[in-house]
This record gives C-alpha cells, structure tokens and sequence, in this order.
C-alpha cells in the first residue's frame, strides 16, 4: 500500500509533527492554522494511485462531501468592506514600519490590498473551490476505477447537494472531474431540501437547535477564552509588531484579520495574503483554539445530543452498503462542516480524553480535534465496500486518506458486521424524532 495513502489523520494530529508534513504539503507554516477556513490543498493526500487489497474487490462507495473554499457571509462582508481598509490605513501610515518583522514586502502587499468582495458574492464558491472539487473526484476516480466510471449512467450514480449555491456547484465541478464539462451539465439531480434529514439532519432537530445552537452557554468556552490571558498576549502582540501606539486594534479587529487571513489564503495558492503578516504562529495557534472551542462544544463532542443526531446519515450509508440491489454504486452527497464535524464525531474520531475548554489551552496542544485538518473547505468522509471472498468489508477514508475506525482499530479493511455491532444504535435503533424531541408536524 502507497505510504501516502496509509497516513492517517490521527497521524496529523498526532506529535510526529515530520510525518505530518510528509502527509499533507504543508507549504507556509501558518497555512495549518487557519480553522474551518484551512484550503484542502493543505490536508488533502495528493495521491492519484490506485487502492487495492489482495484478494479483495471494490463494489460501493458513499462520499459525504463539504463544499470547496467559498466566499464569507454577508456579516463578515460588511466588516471586511468597512473595517479592513481602516486597518490597512493605520498600517501604511505608520512611521515605525518597515520593522523586523513587518518588512518592505508586506507593506507592498498592504498598498495593493483591495476588497474585491460584493454582498452578492455571499458564501458563492470561489475558483479554488472548484478547482478543489474537479481534483478531489479525479483522484477518486484513479484511486477507484471499477466504480468511478468516466462514463455517467444515472443507475451507477446517485448525486445530491443541498439547498444552496456553494454545494450546488460542488457537485458540478465534482462531476466535471469524472465526466468532463459536456456530460457534468447533464447529470440530474433530486430537487434539493432547505432541511435536508441525511445532508443536515440538524436542520430539522428541535431540542439540539433550542438547547446547543440557540443555547448561549453552548458558546461559554469560547467567549471565555476570547477574554482570557493568551488572547489578551496575541492583541498585545499584534498591535506592538504593526508599532501602533495610540489607535490600537481591538480583539475584533484581530479575529477579523485572522479570518481574512484564511480566506485569502484559501482563495489564491500562489500569493500571500497581507492579513497573514502581522502574526507569528503562536498567535495563529491560538485564534485557532477559538475556533476549535466553537466547533467542538457547537458541531462536535461537547454535547451528546450534537453527535448522536448523526444516526440517519450514518443509517443511510448502512442500508445502502447492505443492499443487495447492485446499483447505483457511487454515492455522493455535497453538504456543509456541521454535518462532517457530526459525523466524525458520530464515528468517535478524533476524540483526544480531556475535554477542551478555555483553561486547558496549553495542556491540549496535541489535541486530535483540531479543524484546521479534520474539517477543512471540501473535507470528506468515505466508505469503499470491498467483497473479500464470502465477506464484505468497509474501507473508511477521511481527506482521502486510509483511517481506522474504533470498531476495527487494527485493521484498514473492517468487516461489515463488526461496524453494525459497534455502532448498532445508531443503524438500527435511530429514532431522530424521538432523539431531538421533535413534534411530528413536517
């Protein structure tokens, strides 16, 4: 088996921090801490060989796919067309750069900045999100012939993306990958939902939306966190590296940075975004921990409800791999992080033993949920079916690489039956409804 395809994402959380970058590329150092705004070139495995077990064949696979690198909500807009070009103006302005850190070339970079975002380029995926999705089905397809076929057939494949342009487009340039331009603007899709029951389960989940998404002490460890001691050290930082004396940026003004920061890195894979310039990557790591707090207590472990509401996704990849019906044989659902982040969670991946919260910072540094690698733009989970003589066997793959699930930690191939016992509440015991509290009205 390609040593690239046998990394793990657990290995790239893990502190063999050489093989990490062995595994992902990572080019500039600050590009592994940039959240849920992290661009899959830097997590994904770039490998176009094809996976094979002795003795066994490839027969179904199931994608769940979150869209490519796309633009900020109309919020995040709105301050980036407003405060960022005061901010760039403090910096170009100030008599005490060039400095040793902030160095003619980032000045340059600042002078040039410009905002080229619209409210109506909202969330839309960007060039590199299709790009992201026009290489990712390539790579499957060279990984997975006998069910990638580059001729489309509605019985093979079943495609669906939910309501909204970014997943929409997805799945477009996912299917431009494996047929080509002509045939991707003929394949059909089922009308899309606003609340999806596989794509966003939690859409529809009355007690996880009123008691974690509506819950403001769902959001208690990041905002503590925000106001504490390491933020506090990054604001002070950052404004003594940019030499500002008396107008000072606020913890706003940083967080809006970093978040731009990732964005314009995700966007342009050639170019440095200015925004990146004024942190080290100590800073980074800790904008980072914000968003991981957010993440895991909102989309990941900090509430049982948040995870076990995953059931019908996992269900529905389940009944699809037990099937005796023989096709379609490719699966592909184009969704968004909070239904990933739940799955991942759902499996119990990337589970580190201590909780995060906003006092534990340094002890977690080689915490294992961490989303700047596990949920990425176009982040995906995939399980490949492989008969193995009288047996069926299920190969996970998350960021295209080969991981492990906790019912068969010691192999890469997991017989189905295995995975049915271990997760068998949520295949054959998932009442949503009964879960989420839900009133039958819809």
């Amino acid at each position: 088996m390609n040593v690239t395809l046998k990394c793990s994402l657990f290995t790239l959380v893990s502190f063999f921090l050489s093989f990490a970058l062995q595994c992902t590329n990572i080019g500039y150092p600050f590009e592994n801490h940039l959240g849920t705004k992290t661009p899959y070139r830097i997590v994904s495995n770039k490998s176009f060989e094809k996976v094979e077990f002795e003795g066994c064949t490839p027969r179904k696979i199931w994608m769940m796919v979150r869209h490519g690198t796309r633009n900020p909500k109309i919020s995040l807009i709105e301050k980036i067309k407003i405060r960022l070009p005061e901010i760039k103006r403090l910096i170009v302005e100030n008599v005490e750069l060039p400095n040793d850190f902030i160095r003619n070339r980032d000045l340059d970079l600042f002078r040039k900045w410009k905002n080229g975002l619209d409210h109506d380029d909202k969330k839309k995926l960007t060039h590199e999100g299709e790009e992201e999705m026009l290489l990712l089905a390539e790579r499957m397809q060279n990984r997975f012939p006998q069910l990638f076929d580059n001729v489309y057939s509605n019985t093979s494949y079943k495609f669906k993306y939910t309501y909204s342009q970014r997943t929409q487009k997805s799945a477009y340039y996912f299917t431009t990958g494996l047929f080509g331009r002509a045939t991707a603007k003929d394949v059909w899709y089922p009308e899309p939902s606003r609340k999806d029951p596989i794509l966003r389960f939690y859409k529809l989940c009355d007690k996880w939306n009123t008691e974690v998404k509506k819950n403001p002490s769902a959001m208690q460890e990041k905002l503590i966190f925000l106001n504490g001691p390491e933020m506090a050290d990054t604001v002070r930082d950052v404004n003594d590296r940019l030499g500002l004396r008396e107008e000072l940026l606020t913890l706003d003004d940083i967080v809006l940075m970093y978040e731009m920061c990732g964005f314009e890195t995700a966007w342009n894979k050639k170019s440095k975004s200015p925004w990146c310039s004024p942190f080290t990557v100590d800073n980074l790591k800790v904008l980072e921990y914000v968003e991981d707090l957010k993440f895991y207590w909102q989309d990941g472990y900090g509430y049982e409800l948040t995870y076990k509401q995953a059931c019908p996704a996992f269900a529905d990849m389940m009944t699809f791999m037990q099937s005796r019906i023989r096709f379609p044989r490719v699966t592909v659902y184009f969704s968004h992080s909070g239904t990933i982040l739940k799955m991942l969670a759902h499996l119990g991946l990337y589970k580190d033993e201590e909780v995060l919260t906003a006092k534990n910072y340094e002890h977690m540094s080689g915490r294992k949920w961490r989303t700047s690698l596990i949920d990425s733009f176009g982040s995906n989970i995939a399980f490949v079916l492989y008969g193995c003589g009288s047996e069926n066997k299920l190969l996970t793959l998350h960021q295209e690489n080969i991981i492990r699930l906790p019912a068969c930690p010691d192999t890469d191939l997991c017989d189905i039956n295995k995975i049915e016992e271990f997760y068998l509440q949520s295949f054959e015991s998932c009442d949503f409804n009964s879960i989420c509290n839900n009133n039958i009205r819809r």
